[in-house]
């Protein structure tokens, strides 16, 4: 059986494949990351804090009931712009086998309507500088790089 693709907030049952597929994800990691082994129920109680935040959205995206892909939506409060909000995408991932089939173009779009949706004046997302698929991807939904992103880790 071949069901369409759904996309859906993800649910406590997911936790354990998230994090499967972030292993994928995985480019660069800090100290602190090499310094903690998480258990499942460690990744539950960080997936239980997202979930009561009302400002974060964790989505899946699933083919025959299995979760191949994932984005986290984050709406920002904001002073500048007029103080309307801005929304951060992280975390996008599609599993190796499943890519280059328009699943993270689904979700992108998915997130950013929920971002306008949400009175958002953008949306932005950072990307590791040696994922050039995924630039090409970003590029072709009309994100544009207009910024260095700068990260600190510890």
């Amino acid at each position: 059986m071949n069901e369409a693709p759904r996309i859906r907030l993800a649910e406590e049952r997911d936790v354990a494949r998230i994090v499967e597929l972030y292993r994928e994800l995985t480019i660069t990691d800090s100290q602190v990351e090499h310094s903690r082994k998480p258990t499942l129920t460690d990744y539950q109680l960080v997936f239980a804090e997202i979930r009561s935040d009302p400002r974060q959205k964790l989505f899946v995206v699933e083919i025959d009931g299995e979760v191949v892909g994932t984005i986290e939506l984050l709406i920002i409060p904001n002073l500048s712009h007029n103080g309307t909000p801005f929304a951060f995408l992280e975390n996008l991932i599609v599993t190796e086998k499943h890519r280059k089939k328009g699943l993270g173009r689904m979700l992108l779009e998915h997130a950013a309507e929920l971002a306008r949706k949400s009175g958002c004046h953008m949306v932005e997302l950072c990307s590791d500088v040696r994922r050039k698929e995924a630039h090409k991807l970003y590029g072709s939904m009309g994100f544009e790089v207009q910024a260095h992103c700068f990260r600190l880790f510890f």
